[in-house]
């Protein structure tokens, strides 16, 4: 549901919050090892900077998701600041502007236990339905820190031990970063900001998080409530590869930028087709409006 429309069930008391990004359309919001290392940090920053906690994330290279507990006017105001940073950061990136709206997002109250674990497995399986790799290997999530004794093994640099010059570059602001935060390969610790010891007495027990992780009726069941349209088969990156080489078999160009309008659409309905792509990862990729491909389509 839209934040507009949105009728708060808590009547401003803290409550859980499920707040998904929209998918962006034309090009990445996460593509490499530094942007992906800016979203983490800014959701580091945003737990400090607002009376929020943070129950569980999951970074996706067109969105995000994460599940709040606070009132909604925080958890409202803190995803609207996330969205904020990271548009400035494709600003910086691309030269782009206006992508991003502060309002560019779903929301979903979570009512009871049952629920709650569902919307857990239901981000943490997102690269899983991407086919990029299993919940527990993907690094840009909160899994590492769930029922896991050896969440305080990974060694992190304090903030506080840093030069002023340093954790300004580091998380790209001015503003106070909590000292105690625990830096390791460009990004905070999820241990630091994550607020683990809730969603595991929320879940249970660490057999019924992997339980609840690999049932797949919680992912359907959860999209169908959320009104997910499209499942993506491919990643971005392996369609990508895919529709390179439909380029110079059938096109005898090297990338699909080199299409004629034509042919882009030609290309656009075949992949459609042969691999199940939707309009959005199509778009994207392609570089086309998702009207001119719901037209072509």
């Amino acid at each position: 549901m839209r934040p507009k429309e949105f009728k708060d069930p808590f009547h401003g008391k803290c409550g859980v919050f499920h707040l998904a990004s929209d998918h962006l359309e034309s090009l990445r919001l996460f593509s490499d090892l530094d942007s992906y290392n800016y979203g983490v940090n800014t959701l580091a920053l945003a737990a400090a900077r607002f009376n929020v906690s943070i129950l569980c994330y999951e970074l996706m290279d067109s969105h995000l998701h994460s599940l709040l507990k606070g009132t909604w006017q925080d958890c409202w105001s803190f995803f609207r600041w996330v969205l904020h940073r990271l548009a400035i950061m494709l600003a910086d990136k691309h030269g782009v502007s206006n992508v991003l709206p502060r309002d560019g997002f779903d929301v979903h109250a979570v009512l009871d236990a049952k629920q709650f674990r569902k919307e857990v497995a239901y981000i943490l399986r997102n690269c899983y339905k991407a086919r990029m790799c299993s919940p527990f290997s993907y690094p840009w999530c909160s899994i590492d820190v769930y029922f896991n004794p050896f969440r305080d093994v990974i060694p992190g640099t304090p903030v506080s031990s840093l030069g002023v010059m340093e954790v300004r570059k580091l998380f790209r602001t001015r503003e106070a970063v909590p000292g105690d935060y625990l830096v390791h390969e460009g990004r905070v610790l999820n241990r630091c900001f994550v607020d683990y010891a809730y969603t595991e007495s929320r879940i249970g027990s660490s057999l019924d998080f992997f339980d609840t992780l690999r049932l797949w009726d919680l992912e359907s069941s959860v999209a169908i409530s959320h009104g997910a349209a499209e499942k993506v088969t491919f990643t971005d990156a392996e369609l990508s590869m895919r529709l390179t080489t439909m380029c110079r078999n059938e096109y005898h160009a090297d990338s699909p930028q080199l299409l004629d309008r034509k042919s882009l659409l030609s290309l656009a309905r075949a992949a459609a087709h042969r691999f199940g792509s939707g309009k959005t990862q199509l778009a994207r990729l392609l570089n086309v409006s998702p009207d001119m491909l719901e037209k072509a389509l």
